[in-house]
């Protein structure tokens, strides 16, 4: 798994990876964090989510991880 730049966004973080599948296809996931602090350490305490569908190229499933997270952040705020 590839990881890529903590996204902060509105006030909270998530980290992104991707995996290139046996098909040359790539998913990607998104793992809401506690803050900035405790997202550069890599200790992911809850379950990555995964992006919907698959990507022909990583660079797509990275900017989709990014906007899914966005979306994920704003449902939480929601929540609290």
């Amino acid at each position: 798994m590839a990881a890529y730049p903590v996204l902060e966004h509105a006030g909270r973080c998530a980290s992104v990876s991707t995996q290139r599948e046996p098909s040359g296809r790539w998913m990607a996931f998104v793992t809401l964090e506690r803050d900035a602090d405790y997202a550069r350490l890599k200790v992911h305490p809850g379950e990555p989510h995964r992006v919907p569908n698959d990507y022909p190229s990583e660079e797509k499933a990275v900017l989709a991880a990014y906007e899914h997270a966005r979306t994920l952040i704003a449902q939480e705020n929601m929540l609290h």
